[in-house]
This record gives structure tokens, C-alpha cells and sequence, in this order.
């Protein structure tokens, strides 16, 4: 049986690992894809170091992409990041 450190320790290492996915791997649709590997977002990781507000202002992403984006993250227990 796992202790609570073995435990923390693996979920830390699964995330480390889900953040440097490509977004290429992960049903993204093209299109998305391609508006996003344009501003340099190749990665959960880059994509989640964003806010909705940013990802809105990149040019024909738009808000229904922005909110699948989102659904997706979510299904991966990750979100946008949050502004401050």
C-alpha cells in the first residue's frame, strides 16, 4: 500500500508529464491548432500559462474556441490560468 508521500508524488509526476503533452496529441481540432502553434501555445503547459482573456484576443480563435479549449482542459482536470 502507497503512503500519502508515494501518492502525491505520482499524481506530481502525471501532471508534470500531462503538461508536456502537445496539443497535437489531444483531439484539438486543426484549425485550433494551427492559430495556436502561431502564437507559440504547443503544449498543455503553454496553453494553461494563458487566460481566457488572452486567448480571446488572438486573432479568428474566437469565443467558441476558446470554450472548447476549455471543456477540453477540463476533462484533464486543468484550466486556463486564472487573471490576477
Amino acid at each position: 500500500m502507497m503512503n500519502i508521500n508515494e501518492l502525491i508524488n505520482q499524481n506530481e509526476l502525471h501532471m508534470a508529464q500531462l503538461l508536456r503533452a502537445r496539443l497535437n496529441e489531444l483531439g484539438f481540432p486543426p484549425n485550433v491548432l494551427r492559430i495556436l502553434k502561431g502564437q507559440g501555445i504547443t503544449t498543455l503547459k503553454t496553453l494553461c500559462d494563458h487566460t481566457r482573456q488572452e486567448l480571446l484576443s488572438i486573432r479568428f480563435l474566437g469565443a467558441t474556441n476558446v470554450d472548447a479549449i476549455e471543456r477540453l482542459l477540463k476533462t484533464f482536470d486543468l484550466s486556463l490560468k486564472q487573471p490576477t
